[in-house]
């Protein structure tokens, strides 16, 4: 399918709630989400978190780590998004959460909607974000991987 992109990364050393990561989507484009995961790397004492979608409202200045988002078909263009990952600061004001749930820390956090009804769209120039809404028992290291569709 054109216009589909993962962007994937680490998230070290986490230790309190915080943005793993967010993504702003394009002007001129509609943002579509496809899948979520997020997995535990580091600790193998089983603990319950919880992953928060968010959208931001407000994005400020947050401090994170730029990663280029890759395409799934050869030849597809650059991503107009903007993704990021490892947030050390938060946006400024986040809005509405769309899906929380909780899973267990060994076997990861996955959110692969089945229907197009149950996908999350991001308007052009807008925020989402994704949360860690529990604070880890240990120093953890996350995975995070989110897979877009960009529309226009």
């Amino acid at each position: 399918m054109r216009g589909v992109y993962t962007t994937a990364g680490k998230c070290a050393g986490i230790t309190a709630a915080r943005t793993l990561g967010y993504l702003t989507a394009p002007s001129a484009a509609v943002v579509e989400l496809l899948s979520l995961t997020v997995t535990n790397e580091s600790n193998a004492t089983n603990f319950q978190f919880e992953i928060a979608v968010k959208r931001i409202t407000t994005l400020g200045t947050p401090s994170a780590t730029s990663v280029t988002p890759s395409p799934h078909e050869a030849g597809d263009q650059a991503a107009g998004s903007t993704t990021k990952i490892n947030c050390t600061s938060e946006p400024t004001t986040y809005g509405v959460t769309i899906p929380q749930e909780g899973a267990a820390s060994l076997v990861g956090y996955r959110w692969e909607p089945l229907t197009d009804l149950e996908r999350i769209y991001v308007a052009p120039s807008a925020n989402i974000g994704f949360y860690l809404a529990t604070t880890p028992g240990a120093s953890t290291d996350f995975d995070i991987r989110f897979t877009f569709r960009e529309i226009g």
